[in-house]
């Protein structure tokens, strides 16, 4: 009799453990889904930064990284967002576009003093030199990665996504461009804000 009361009592401290555990799991999953509501409510991105010089919009725009990740992964798997969200969080994600005013291709041997193949390859690689971030505590961070997105023409402008990482998820940025593909000189772009805060 004491023994099975004793393995009573061992199955309802194991059953009301497992209640408690998916209790926590979906209190995380609401912790997640509400950062995302936010974040989706507020515009997925931080300011848009836009210089003009020559005809051309240079434009930056910081992006969270929540944003790729949900664009990667999908939403059926919140806690999975949510554990890669915190091991690239000292990792920043800048878009930045060019524009030419008549929504010119910029590739041209015009605009870049290059043929067009090199153009292409100077964005997708080269440029990254171009590019660096500097905090708030000035420490100054070089490009680690760029993505050129290649549009073959479909959309007027070009853009290439910039990588940065070891950077304090609590510091701002200023993003300081060389131009040496068009020659316009030396653009900063500073935000205010982070992309995603919470």
């Amino acid at each position: 009799m004491k023994v099975n009361r004793q393995i009573i009592y061992f199955i309802i401290i194991i059953l009301l453990g497992s209640c408690n555990s998916g209790n926590e799991e979906k209190d995380s999953n609401n912790v997640i889904s509400h950062k995302l509501f936010q974040l989706e409510n507020r515009g997925w991105k931080s300011q848009r930064i836009t210089h003009f010089v020559n005809d051309i919009h240079y434009s930056a725009t910081e992006v969270p990284n929540e944003y790729y990740l949900l664009k990667s992964e999908g939403n059926k798997n919140l806690s999975r967002i949510d554990s890669l969200s915190k091991n690239h969080n000292r990792e920043r994600i800048i878009e930045f576009e060019f524009e030419q005013i008549n929504e010119d291709d910029l590739l041209k041997e015009e605009y870049t003093a290059l043929d067009y193949d090199k153009s292409v390859t100077y964005m997708a690689s080269t440029i990254s030199r171009d590019f660096m971030a500097v905090t708030t505590k000035n420490d100054t961070i070089p490009c680690s990665g760029v993505q050129f997105e290649r549009h073959f023409k479909v959309s007027p402008f070009k853009r290439v996504l910039l990588y940065f990482g070891n950077i304090d998820p609590s510091e701002n940025i200023q993003l300081i461009y060389q131009d040496r593909l068009f020659n316009n000189g030396i653009f900063k772009f500073k935000f205010n804000e982070l992309p995603f805060k919470t």
